[in-house]
C-alpha cells in the first residue's frame, strides 16, 4: 500500500498546476485535492477530473469522438471536456492534459449480486449505443482502433511463458517467486494450449473480420471504473478502448467478478441473463468464444509478465503473494472449467 502511494505521488508530482494551465482550460479553480493519479478540481463550473495525458492525439480523437456518438443513446457515458480553445487536449509546458466532470458516486462492488446486475446492464447499454460506431468514425476521418486477435496474442504468451521457464530453469540463486512459478509453469501451459485450440474451433476469426460484430469495448472493466449513484451507474476510464468483439468484453468483466465469487459457474449464468435483450442476445458463437476465454490462465500469465518484464515497481513479497493467491484460485477455474466443457 505504502509503495503505491509513493508510485501515485510521484505521478501527482509531475503535474504542473498554475493558473496558466487553469487559465487555457478556463476555469477558475478554487481547490485542488490529489485523487489516486488524478486532481479532483472544484471550480466556478463544477468538480472536475484533471489527468496527465501521454497518448497519442489519433487515439485521443477516436476516444472522444466514440463517446459523443455513445452520447446520442447513453447519457450515463462520460465525455471529455474542452479548454477555451474548443480542444480536448490541453498543453503547458511540454505536458498534456484532459479534462473530465467529476462522476459523483461510489465504486461498484462486485461481491454484491445486485450491483453486478446493474453493472451488467451498463456495460449492455454501453455496447447497444455503440454499433454502427465504425461507419460513423470513418465518416468523420477518425482512425479507427481495433482490438487485437485474442488468438495471435495467446500464441505469443505462450511463447513468452515457454522461453520464461527455460531461463529460470537456467538461474544458480532461484528465489521463492521463481520457484513458484517452476512448479506450476507446465499446468498453466497446458491451459493456455487448450484455450488456443478451443479458440481456433470457435467463429472468432470469422466474426473478427465481419462489422456486424463490432461494438465499442471498454478492455478495462474493474469495480472502480462503475462509478454508482443510487441506482444509476456511470462507467469511466475510457483510454484503452477500441473496436472489437463485444464477447471479448464480456469476458473482462466476468473474470474481474467471478475471482471474487470463487468461480462460480452460477455467476456467470447470471451476468449473461442479466445483459441479454430479446433483440441483442449473445449468441451460440459468442458463447463459445466465452468459454475458450475462461479456459485461458489470465491471471497466471499476467503476474508472470509483469514480474518477469520489470513492468510494476512492487516489492518482492507483493509479488509473491499475488502469485500465491492466483495460483490458489485457478483450482476453481480449473474446476469451473470442467462444468462449462462436459
Amino acid at each position: 500500500m505504502n509503495k503505491n502511494r509513493y508510485v501515485e505521488r510521484k505521478v501527482l508530482c509531475d503535474y504542473d498546476l498554475c493558473e496558466g494551465l487553469f487559465d487555457k482550460l478556463n476555469l477558475n479553480v478554487q481547490d485542488m485535492i490529489p485523487l489516486r493519479k488524478v486532481f479532483l478540481l472544484v471550480t466556478d463550473k463544477g468538480k472536475k477530473i484533471l489527468k496527465r495525458c501521454d497518448m497519442k492525439f489519433e487515439d485521443v480523437q477516436f476516444i472522444d469522438e466514440a463517446l459523443n456518438y455513445i452520447y446520442l443513446l447513453d447519457k450515463d457515458v462520460i465525455r471529455y471536456c474542452r479548454n477555451k480553445d474548443n480542444e480536448v487536449i490541453t498543453t503547458w509546458n511540454e505536458k498534456n492534459y484532459i479534462l473530465l466532470d467529476m462522476i459523483e458516486g461510489r465504486e461498484a462492488a462486485f461481491t454484491n449480486p445486485v450491483e453486478i446486475s446493474w453493472c451488467t446492464k451498463a456495460i449492455e447499454k454501453l455496447h447497444i449505443s455503440s454499433k454502427g460506431i465504425e461507419k460513423y468514425l470513418k465518416e468523420l476521418n477518425i482512425k479507427c482502433k481495433y482490438g487485437s486477435n485474442i488468438i495471435n496474442d495467446y500464441i505469443d504468451d505462450l511463447k513468452d511463458i515457454e522461453q520464461m521457464k527455460l531461463l529460470v530453469k537456467k538461474y544458480k540463486y532461484k528465489n521463492e517467486f521463481d520457484s513458484l512459478f517452476l512448479k506450476n509453469v507446465e499446468v498453466m501451459e497446458k491451459q493456455m494450449n487448450k484455450a488456443i485450440e478451443l479458440l481456433m474451433k470457435t467463429s472468432y476469426e470469422k466474426m473478427k473480420k465481419d462489422n456486424r460484430y463490432f461494438y465499442l469495448c471498454h478492455n478495462d472493466l474493474a469495480h472502480h471504473n462503475f462509478i454508482i449513484d443510487n441506482d444509476n451507474v456511470n462507467i469511466i476510464d475510457f483510454d484503452y478502448c477500441n473496436i472489437d468483439l463485444r464477447i471479448k468484453d464480456i469476458y473482462i468483466f466476468i473474470n474481474k467478478v467471478i475471482k471474487n465469487l470463487v468461480y462460480e459457474k452460477e455467476a456467470i449464468d447470471s451476468i449473461l441473463e442479466a445483459y441479454e435483450k430479446p433483440n441483442d442476445k449473445i449468441d451460440s458463437q459468442e458463447r463459445e468464444i466465452l468459454n475458450a476465454l475462461i479456459c485461458y490462465p489470465y491471471d497466471f500469465v499476467e503476474i508472470i509478465k509483469l514480474y518477469y518484464y520489470k513492468q510494476k515497481s512492487w516489492e518482492q513479497e507483493v509479488f509473491i503473494g499475488r502469485l500465491k493467491n492466483k495460483i490458489e484460485l485457478d483450482d476453481f477455474r480449473i474446476a469451473l472449467v470442467k462444468r462449462i466443457l462436459k
